[in-house]
């Protein structure tokens, strides 16, 4: 079920070490969860629409203090751009894992977090 994704930490830690171009790798158990014969996309979906902004930690304070400095260093549509890269990106965890999956769903949606982030820039600029 991928709650690595679910925590606010981790994604924190995952999309730094991607974008400072430190080779990660996930160890999967079964690749039935990603298996695209299935017809469950559930959890494809699930990864494509994961938002920082949504994801927990075990305290409230701690949560509030991680996304506070991702809004401030990076704004959250630029994060959540970060972390579908980190995910589904050629460099990405499971990039090659989801070849058979609607990838262009996946493009679509990192498509519209980088428009919102440039006009959220640009209301910035303004």
């Amino acid at each position: 079920n991928f709650d690595l994704f679910s925590r606010v930490w981790c994604v924190a830690e995952l999309v730094e070490a991607h974008r400072a171009k430190i080779r990660q790798n996930v160890c999967l158990l079964s690749k039935s969860a990603l298996d695209a014969n299935t017809g469950d996309l559930g959890l494809y979906l699930k990864l494509a629409t994961i938002s920082v902004a949504n994801c927990r930690a075990s305290r409230s304070e701690d949560r509030d203090r991680i996304v506070s400095r991702i809004e401030a260093l990076w704004g959250i549509p630029e994060f959540d751009a970060q972390l579908q890269a980190t995910i589904f990106g050629p460099r990405g965890l499971l990039g090659k894992e989801l070849l058979g999956f609607d990838v262009i769903y996946a493009a679509a949606r990192v498509a519209l977090r980088v428009q919102v982030m440039g006009e959220t820039l640009s209301l910035a600029s303004a």
